[in-house]
């Protein structure tokens, strides 16, 4: 299973599912819930990770993307 803090940038996501209640919370503060279609355009080593999100970027604190789960989403459509 891949973490958004795996992820490679230039990846198209798609949210699997987050760790526990308050994690979600705070994922979906961002509009990050199950089954968001997310793109990773930054993922900077030991720091966030920049994501796209109907044309806009959210920089995801490393702790949080730690316990977001993702997979490939390679059949979307830009």
């Amino acid at each position: 299973m891949l973490t958004l803090s795996e992820a490679k940038e230039g990846q198209w996501l798609r949210v699997t599912h987050t760790k526990g209640d308050e994690i979600t919370v705070q994922a979906l503060r961002f509009g990050i819930g199950a089954g968001s279609h997310i793109q990773v355009q930054k993922n900077i080593s030991g720091g966030p990770v920049v994501i796209s999100k109907n044309q806009m970027e959210i920089a995801i604190g490393r702790k949080l993307a730690d316990c977001i789960h993702v997979q490939s989403d390679s059949g979307h459509c830009v």
